[in-house]
């Protein structure tokens, strides 16, 4: 039972693959928190470790992993019984330590320099938490530690992975840069916040639609994107667009 109450109420992480000292590939994840739209936090962090050290698929088994979390209050908690907000606090670092089983650091700790690439898997976390996409949309602040982290990966002409919702962020960071979040229609019922795409294209970026077991490479920003679970698909299908972003981002690393 704690477990999966451990699992409802974090959200959705920040990747990276470092290089250790040895020479073997490092990943860093970092977790931001819970929100409403939890149910798939499993789904995500699981799909992502499967894509990093199943043997044969991506990465060696001699790759690490590393988490990071931003060091900030919830926006807000969510009584996942009742499924609404209540009173109570939390933090984003210490909820994110519970799937992470206390191996995680501080984001503001992070320095791009030890790191060869970032991956945002996303959720609704990113946008109420990385960010206030949840209630400003396209007129949303990006969290400090998050801008930061962005900016210093482009600068230093590092891949950005991004999926879900979270390529919103690259469209406010970055004006003029690609990214999808799936179809700019709802078609057939399968794509219902397809509205995104608009919002990007207003922020001045370039929504390329994409199915969901694909990704978009914007090779001139080095940013990959995928939409995960902006579509209503089969669990495999979503695994397959999370591949294909991760594997084309260990590409550009």
């Amino acid at each position: 039972m704690s477990q999966l109450y451990a699992v409802c109420e974090i959200q959705r992480a920040i990747q990276v693959k470092f290089k250790a000292t040895s020479g073997s590939p490092m990943l860093l994840s970092m977790l931001n928190g819970h929100s409403t739209l939890t149910k798939h936090i499993l789904y995500f962090f699981g799909l992502r470790w499967l894509h990093w050290n199943f043997p044969g698929v991506l990465l060696s088994l001699e790759s690490q992993v590393k988490i990071f979390a931003p060091n900030i209050e919830q926006r807000d908690v969510v009584n996942h019984l009742k499924g609404s907000p209540t009173e109570e606090k939390r933090n984003v670092l210490v909820e994110s330590a519970r799937l992470a089983r206390g191996n995680i650091q501080d984001l503001a700790e992070l320095k791009a320099s030890e790191f060869d690439a970032v991956i945002f898997p996303g959720g609704f976390g990113v946008a109420k938490n990385l960010c206030s996409w949840a209630v400003d949309g396209k007129n949303c602040t990006v969290n400090e530690h998050v801008n930061s982290t962005l900016q210093a990966f482009h600068s230093a002409k590092k891949p950005i992975g991004l999926c879900c919702i979270s390529p919103v962020l690259a469209a406010k960071v970055f004006p003029g840069c690609e990214v999808t979040v799936g179809q700019d229609k709802n078609v057939d019922g399968r794509f219902p916040d397809a509205e995104t795409a608009s919002a990007i294209a207003e922020l001045g970026c370039k929504h390329i639609c994409k199915n969901v077991n694909e990704s978009h490479v914007d090779k001139a920003n080095k940013i990959v994107t995928t939409c995960a679970f902006m579509c209503k698909a089969p669990l495999h299908e979503i695994f397959d667009g999370i591949g294909t972003m991760v594997q084309e981002v260990l590409k550009l690393a």
